[in-house]
């Protein structure tokens, strides 16, 4: 694995390595500096620990050559490498997660140069962003070409979420663009939950290229479809024997590689929240983020009560210069308390709310998200501990039950691409 984690890091049972990945060159966090792979001072974890480096190889710690590198370049350079040394008559599943386009928005000048006719300095800069993974992914397609290994590959490239909007203090304006749709990160609107994704490669039948699947696929569902190509169990029996609920994915991979026509998905709906579910044709929404102090705690232990009536960033904006928000208020919010109903498939950009004219709808599908609602697991995130600053000389990384950090020191990059 390459690049961006962001899913928990306090054991090594957490980290990539925990997970099942024989090499993992990344980050634990989300929105480190792409440059000094520093967290923020006014990130969360700054507050607690002070301005920890946040670069991780393998079992340790890990600098970049002279700690000037664009984060990203590195990133290439370690996909790049494990191709070109990948025996292609092996199986390979590499994961390259990249940083971009998050923020902070920072790219290096040549390549905002390039965009230098944007005069909006965030706009120009999430261009530039997008025009670097774009070449990034086209130099990963070049060496599975070179080494033989594409005709055999199944490329999957999706986001995590739609494009932000917002333009928060703290943070910074998000610089993306939805329209047509409604709304972006942050939100159960279209614009938030509706993301790019698409396949590609020699694995996807001939008669499949270039078309449009307009299916269901979430993202849960990935894990399972590729173990499920892989020939690998999904269930996890751990997770079973700790009374936790199934891997919640459903295989798409005859959907996608298959004999199966488009229209055939398993998947017939998805719960976006524990406010918001689709079902067909029809989307309901019952209530949005409005306290961003918990969220950015990261607290989600209360999945009913997560957020009020009122739905954040209900507008049709590119993010481009919005006024600024602040905790006490977001910009454009919709009430919809009794709850917001939307036919998606005839009216994706949510312009007119149906409830009224479908009472029946809203009541079924009340009913059905209050039931699925009741198996949410209910994670404990715990209080910062101080002791996960201490470990690693500087460094973000596993704080309990190590071992290894007592005589571990931190990777170069000749280390690193050895």
């Amino acid at each position: 694995m390459t690049g961006k984690w962001d899913a928990g890091m306090a054991t090594w049972e957490h980290t990539p390595m925990g997970r099942g990945y024989e090499t993992f060159f990344g980050y634990y966090h989300h929105a480190n500096d792409y440059w000094t792979q520093r967290l923020s001072d006014s990130d969360l974890h700054g507050d607690i620990c002070g301005n920890l480096v946040d670069l991780w190889n393998t079992t340790g710690p890990a600098r970049d050559r002279n700690g000037t590198a664009y984060v990203e370049e590195l990133f290439t350079e370690n996909t790049l490498g494990i191709i070109q040394r990948h025996d292609p008559a092996e199986p390979l599943f590499l994961f390259h997660s990249f940083h971009l386009v998050h923020t902070p928005l920072q790219v290096p000048a040549s390549w905002e140069q390039e965009f230098g006719f944007l005069t909006n300095d965030a706009q120009r800069k999430y261009a530039a962003m997008t025009a670097y993974m774009d070449d990034v992914t086209g130099k990963i397609v070049r060496k599975l070409e070179e080494k033989n290994m594409w005709e055999n590959t199944l490329l999957v490239m999706s986001s995590d979420n739609g494009g932000p909007t917002y333009n928060i203090p703290s943070i910074g304006p998000g610089a993306a663009n939805n329209a047509p749709l409604k709304g972006g990160k942050l939100s159960d609107w279209e614009g938030g939950v509706r993301v790019n994704a698409f396949v590609s490669g020699g694995a996807v039948p001939l008669g499949k290229r270039g078309s449009i699947l307009k299916d269901f696929v979430h993202m849960a569902d990935w894990y399972t479809t590729f173990c499920s190509i892989a020939g690998v169990d999904p269930r996890d029996e751990k997770a079973a024997k700790a009374g936790l609920p199934p891997v919640d994915g459903i295989d798409h991979s005859q959907l996608l590689i298959g004999d199966a026509k488009p229209g055939s998905g398993k998947r017939t709906e998805i719960h976006h929240s524990a406010r918001a579910l689709l079902q067909g044709q029809w989307k309901l929404i019952t209530g949005g983020i409005i306290d961003l102090e918990i969220l950015q705690r990261d607290n989600y232990s209360d999945a009913q009560n997560f957020g009020g009536p009122l739905i954040p960033y209900s507008d049709y904006l590119t993010g481009y210069e919005a006024p600024p928000e602040t905790l006490e208020g977001l910009r454009s919010m919709e009430d919809c308390s009794a709850g917001c109903l939307y036919d998606v498939f005839n009216d994706p950009n949510e312009h007119e709310d149906k409830a009224k004219k479908h009472p029946e709808v809203v009541a079924e599908l009340k009913a059905r998200l209050k039931e699925l609602n009741s198996g949410i697991f209910h994670k404990y995130r715990g209080t910062a501990d101080v002791a996960g600053c201490t470990p690693w000389n500087g460094f973000y990384g596993p704080f309990i039950d190590t071992g290894l950090h007592a005589v571990s020191k931190p990777a170069t990059s000749t280390e690193m691409f050895v």
